[in-house]
């Protein structure tokens, strides 16, 4: 695959961008602790940088709908672009949105039909919104926890709830991809002899773990929940003796 200068220049741009959303929420985070008082400095810079990595998820799926929905093409992932680049000689047209050679314009092609687009926009969506949503349970756990309620109901709840959304969304939208990404292959110019992109559907495991990690933490939530409410109980019923 062509790396360019470009590309090259992007990722470096990506991950200074990341670097200063880091340095500026952490510096957010002290601020706002020093002005307030605040003794729960790492909950707070874990709560606004959760929350952010929402918003950021967030801004992602617009960014993906104009870029899938209504750019010049779309960029096929690596495995079915390698398997477009192994026949070009089949194509009875350029694939390709800015250059003639699929080795040189790396894996955006185009046209491609809106009805394939938008599957590909669905399971992008259902990416983001998997990835959010474990940012989503830690937010709500480093909010109660700066309250002093770090075994409040909603934690457990939220924990399991993500992690149903988790092993849910990441599957299917990754599926979605997988078969949009060969379609929009298949949909291409190609000529009699073009052997069919086959369909190479694989299903991620990663979900799973991530769903039943938060499914652990739901667990111990809840049980340290049940723990407190004893406590209570018991010092109240002290109380009453005395």
């Amino acid at each position: 695959m062509h790396l360019s200068t470009e590309d090259l220049a992007s990722g470096l741009s990506l991950l200074l961008l990341i670097a200063v959303l880091a340095g500026l929420v952490v510096s957010i985070s002290v601020w706002r602790a020093r002005k307030h008082g605040s003794t729960t400095l790492a909950l707070d810079v874990t709560r606004n940088a959760s929350l952010l990595y929402v918003w950021l998820m967030a801004v992602g799926v617009v960014v993906s709908g104009v870029q899938i929905l209504a750019g010049p093409g779309v960029f096929l992932s690596d495995s079915v672009n390698t398997d477009v680049q192994s026949q070009e000689e089949a194509l009875a047209s350029s694939a390709c949105v800015d250059e003639p050679s699929m080795m040189l314009c790396g894996s955006q092609v185009g046209p491609i039909p809106f009805g394939i687009r938008l599957l590909i926009y669905v399971g992008t969506v259902l990416g983001l919104l998997a990835s959010a949503a474990v940012a989503w349970a830690i937010h709500n756990a480093a909010r109660r926890a700066g309250e002093r309620e770090p075994f409040h109901p909603s934690v457990s709840r939220t924990f399991g709830a993500m992690a149903l959304v988790v092993m849910a969304a990441a599957v299917l939208g990754d599926l979605l991809q997988q078969i949009g990404m060969t379609l929009a292959a298949r949909s291409l110019d190609w000529d009699a002899t073009a052997t069919p992109i086959r369909f190479g559907l694989r299903i991620e495991l990663w979900p799973f773990a991530v769903a039943v990690g938060l499914f652990a933490l739901s667990a111990i939530f809840r049980y340290g929940a049940q723990v407190q409410s004893e406590r209570e109980l018991l010092k109240r019923e002290t109380e009453g003796l005395v």
